[in-house]
């Protein structure tokens, strides 16, 4: 039997769906990045501010008319996340989606996703869902997600697992969990040869 010390010393669950959305969705959601490229802005950290030694990349939240079929789409496979992950239930709060493209040099530091909620809040980041998608041939290098385990093991080091951003794959993992976006490397320096990524996060709904 696995000790709760055992299990922290191990990286924490994940799963994956590939093909998740499909190469014509895949295909739209480049046109719009394509449309939308000087609208995406530089992003932040949970404190608001820019800062290129934590995270480097850019961001949209606007994602027009195709909002509505990303959300039901994420929104489909939360039950099956949840028995996977062998996560508490989640009270739904309205999803929380952004769309970054990772260019040349881009990386995001270790860090967990609950760490943006605020005291004001009347919810709470509970699963994290990333959606990879680039075109064909891929642009760029590196940018794998590394998921950390939350405490070393015996040998004194801290276990982890490297997933691959390959196009068309929804990544899910519990929102706790330590992770970071390895550096990219994108020789062209062309917007449409980004790791493009929807950060989509289910949140859990509680009343103060």
């Amino acid at each position: 039997m696995t000790t709760g010390l055992e299990a922290l010393q191990q990286p924490p669950p994940y799963r994956t769906i590939e093909p998740f959305l499909g190469e014509a969705l895949v295909e739209r959601l480049l046109i719009y990045a394509d449309r939308r490229q000087n609208d995406f802005v530089p992003t932040r950290l949970s404190n608001g501010e820019v800062n290129r030694d934590v995270r480097v990349s850019h961001m949209l939240r606007d994602f027009g008319d195709l909002r509505q079929e990303l959300e039901a789409r994420f929104i489909d496979v939360l039950d099956w996340a949840i028995r996977e992950l062998n996560l508490s239930p989640i009270d739904l709060a309205p999803l929380e989606l952004e769309l970054v493209a990772h260019g040349e040099g881009a990386f995001f530091n270790q860090h967990i996703d609950t760490a943006t909620d605020h005291a004001a809040a009347h919810s709470a980041r509970a699963l994290t869902g990333v959606y990879y998608f680039h075109r064909r041939p891929k642009g760029f290098d590196g940018g794998n997600l590394r998921l950390y385990a939350m405490a070393p093991a015996m040998d004194g080091e801290r276990r982890n697992v490297d997933i691959l951003p390959r196009s068309d794959t929804l990544l899910l993992f519990p929102s706790w969990a330590p992770h970071e976006v390895q550096r990219i490397s994108c020789p062209s320096g062309a917007f449409l040869d980004s790791r493009f990524a929807i950060n989509c996060w289910y949140r859990h709904r509680w009343v103060s």
